[in-house]
């Protein structure tokens, strides 16, 4: 298989990418144990762990992913039919801004990176949260007012549950990961990786 610049897309790419996907439903199915005060909207994002940790393991092949798992979660956790676009635009927002933002350092545990790492967190999170909130109200789920009300308590549970899961998941897998092959590292990381490749060939 290959994509329209002609590049290869490896068995191992395609595995994460199917991985990714089939996680995110399945946490985003999770997710309605906690009570929401709309049918067609989760409190709690538990898909925010994958968030947190996929964007410097896995790169392009976990976005793809995400935003696949992001789309049936919304059509079938959410039941929001063609609107579940919503979802993949919020996993996209998340997942890019953490992969662009994340710090070289984030799996090592060291307390300079484990800072930056939750106020990279923070923001991201706020900003996506806030993003699908006002596409609920252009939709008529969620009354301007009514979106106001959740925000802060949406962010705040999925917040701690990122601060609290994330790093330590970084510390424990990153290095297997790695010797694996299949760590990507954030995108400053990536794309110089495929700058050097792109030199040597």
């Amino acid at each position: 298989m290959s994509s329209k610049s002609g590049r290869s897309i490896s068995a191992k790419e395609a595995s994460v990418v199917a991985i990714s996907a089939a996680l995110y439903a399945v946490f985003f199915g999770l997710s309605f144990v906690v009570p929401s005060p709309s049918p067609s909207f989760v409190l709690l994002y538990l898909p925010v762990i994958l968030l947190g940790v996929f964007p410097v393991w896995f790169g392009l092949p976990g976005l793809a992913g995400g935003i696949i798992g992001a789309v049936i979660g919304g059509i079938f956790v959410e039941n929001l039919a063609f609107a579940a676009w919503i979802e993949g635009v919020t996993a996209l927002v998340i997942y890019g801004l953490n992969w662009v933002l994340m710090p070289r350092s984030a799996a090592e545990g060291k307390r300079k990176s484990i800072l930056i790492l939750l106020g990279v967190y923070a923001l991201t999170l706020f900003l996506g949260t806030g993003y699908i909130l006002w596409q609920f109200t252009t939709l008529g789920l969620f009354t301007p007012e009514g979106a106001l009300i959740v925000l802060l308590p949406t962010f705040a549970i999925n917040y701690l549950i990122e601060a609290l899961i994330c790093p330590a998941l970084l510390r424990a897998m990153s290095l297997k990961l790695r010797s694996s092959g299949v760590y990507v590292g954030n995108f400053w990381e990536w794309r110089e990786r495929r700058r050097v490749k792109s030199e040597q060939h």
